[in-house]
């Protein structure tokens, strides 16, 4: 197993000259958020007439997935406390396909990872990766639900409505897929995801509906975010409602609301930290205009020439999935993956999984690996567009070449603003416009 950079890798050098200074930008978003989630959610679900199908002593099981979510903790908290209030007895459940490594241990630690803890909403984690099948489409494709949440009387799911990363349609990520995907662990996940591309851009909704027949999912509440990763909106959807009218609504209200880079094209986009926490393809596909799916043309905008990634997220846990989509790596990169964590997340989604998770340029430090991408660019280093993200979830302060500037600031709700040093550490660690 690999613990550090090979030896061949340690001496790679292609220099090209660096600017001195970037420019910082900054971007802001509309959209106010949810003041009180836990009470937004409490209201949600009170409206939603699922609680008095509920009876007391009913088991439910609350379903949390493994994307980052604002607001997660208190939202499950707050479902949990109002279905105690209602006699039920309510625990909690990874619903997150092949994520955490594919083991119930490994989701239960990522659900910790991201707040949410039996200390935290109140209520026992359960988890097994044992499923039973639930229905089939057509061609074969079979649908599976975790037997962690077949044992109770009830379920309810909580996730994000947002787009998704690897295919357009009415429905994407929400709570439709979760209980398609999520739901059904890591053999559900790899069922779904063998029949290619069109079992989502065709078939999810049917999918849904089929999963709300042969299941005891009582509804789901569904959040949607701002560009800022504040709670924008609550909803408690009924199961019946899953990939209806008011989903695909909730789906438009999150597009809208997404962050976008306003610039293009760009030579080099340098992005400090890659993570599943930031998005399921570690880089948010709709950001940098790549899907990296077969037969699917990455968007016109913003046309971005070279992506390098310095490092990965904590968070992330080694899971490197979504590297594919860069052209060179800083070599900590490599040093921080855990090829099982990423290998079984890729595998799940086959060929375009594996496009995903593929090793890009490997360069020893930071500075290297921005020396080569502007190498490859096809203005010259010293003219080359650069623009400079934390990740793909934080545009609201960015930092750019002094050539984009002028174009930055004739943008919407964007300015320009001071120079800052571009800097490097003896290890060629980058230390400015940020500190790693």
């Amino acid at each position: 197993m690999i613990q550090s950079l090979p030896e061949q890798t340690r001496h790679l050098n292609f220099p090209a000259p660096l600017p001195a200074t970037l420019r910082e930008g900054h971007q802001t978003f509309p959209g106010a958020p949810v003041r009180d989630v836990g009470e937004a959610v409490r209201d949600a679900l009170r409206a939603s007439g699922m609680l008095p199908g509920i009876k007391a002593g009913a088991r439910v099981a609350v379903g949390c997935g493994s994307r980052g979510i604002a607001n997660l903790p208190a939202a499950t908290q707050a479902v949990v406390d109002l279905l105690r209030a209602q006699g039920a007895r309510p625990y909690v459940f990874p619903a997150m396909g092949s994520h955490g490594g594919g083991t119930a241990e490994g989701q239960v630690k990522l659900l910790a990872r991201l707040g949410v803890t039996s200390e935290r909403v109140g209520a026992e984690i359960r988890a097994d990766m044992a499923v039973r099948p639930t229905a089939c489409l057509e061609e074969g494709l079979t649908l599976y639900q975790g037997l962690d949440s077949a044992r109770a009387d009830h379920v309810i799911l909580i996730n994000r409505v947002k787009p998704h990363t690897s295919f357009r349609g009415d429905i994407e990520s929400g709570l439709a897929k979760m209980s398609v995907i999520g739901l059904g662990k890591l053999k559900g996940a790899q069922s779904y995801h063998a029949h290619g591309m069109r079992a989502f851009t065709a078939r999810l909704p049917a999918a849904a509906r089929l999963q709300m027949k042969h299941t005891n999912v009582l509804g789901g509440i569904a959040l949607v975010e701002n560009a800022r990763e504040e709670t924008l909106a609550v909803e408690a959807l009924p199961a019946a409602e899953f990939a209806g009218p008011r989903e695909r609504a909730l789906l438009r209200l999150a597009r809208d609301h997404m962050p976008r880079i306003p610039v293009s094209p760009i030579d080099a986009l340098v992005v400090r930290r890659l993570g599943k926490n930031i998005s399921g393809t570690g880089m948010d596909t709709n950001v940098i205009g790549r899907y990296g799916v077969p037969d699917v043309p990455d968007a016109e905008w913003p046309r971005i020439a070279v992506v390098a990634v310095l490092s990965l997220t904590a968070d992330t846990q080694g899971n490197a999935n979504g590297l594919g989509l860069a052209n060179v790596v800083s070599g900590r990169v490599l040093e921080a993956i855990d090829w099982q964590a990423t290998y079984t997340n890729a595998l799940t989604a086959g060929v375009m999984g594996l496009r995903k998770a593929a090793l890009p340029a490997v360069m020893p430090s930071d500075r290297q690996a921005l020396e080569l991408a502007l190498r490859c660019t096809q203005n010259p280093p010293a003219r080359a567009r650069i623009l400079m993200i934390e990740d793909t979830l934080s545009l609201g302060r960015v930092w750019m070449s002094e050539n984009l500037a002028a174009e930055w600031a004739r943008q919407a709700d964007c300015q320009v603003g001071a120079a800052t040093p571009l800097a490097f550490d003896a290890q060629g660690t980058m230390t400015a416009p940020w500190s790693l």
